[in-house]
């Protein structure tokens, strides 16, 4: 029982922190609501867990970021517009805390969801490695195309993650 009241609390703490940076991240891109894409980015400052899994790959934050950011830009181009941040940055709402209910994307909920599965899974707490796993299950979106443009096979990196999970001190994320 202490476990699970451990756990839930360290999971509490973990969205605490995930979600909000996913906002940050969002509005950052020029975007009202938080994507999967950036729930991962926002992942990989909680622990080594999925920062370690994409460097063996050689990806790193920076690199993902990047790539993001490409795959938004590219959907723009695909409906003739061109991405300018001048304007962006401009029509965004002034930073801060967000106000009111937490309002994510789709492709976040699902992610979300599908991490917090995955630990209960595990009998962990949600970690980064959970984040990974879970919005690479996806076949088709941001992260996938982004994934895809850094030449990341997507089922040697669930391999590895599920790898690297399995070996993740327990506490890891929590």
């Amino acid at each position: 029982m202490f476990d699970k009241l451990r756990r839930a609390r360290a999971d509490l703490a973990t969205m605490n922190q995930l979600l909000p940076d996913a906002e940050r991240r969002a509005r950052e891109d020029g975007l009202e609501l938080p994507g999967a894409e950036h729930l991962l980015l926002a992942s990989l400052d909680l622990d080594d867990i999925a920062a370690g899994v994409l460097r063996g790959f050689s990806v790193d934050g920076a690199d993902l970021r990047a790539a993001v950011a490409g795959q938004h830009d590219e959907a723009l181009r695909t409906i003739g517009l061109l991405a300018d941040d001048n304007a962006i940055e401009a029509a965004l709402p002034p930073g801060g805390q967000p106000r009111g209910p937490y309002r994510s994307q789709g492709s976040l909920q699902r992610a979300f969801q599908h991490a917090v599965e995955l630990a209960k899974r595990d009998g962990s707490s949600v970690n980064s490695g959970h984040v990974l796993l879970a919005v690479t299950e996806a076949e088709h979106g941001t992260v996938a195309r982004a994934l895809g443009h850094l030449g990341v096979d997507p089922d040697l990196l669930r391999e590895q993650t599920r790898r690297a999970l399995e070996t993740a001190p327990s506490g890891a994320g929590g």
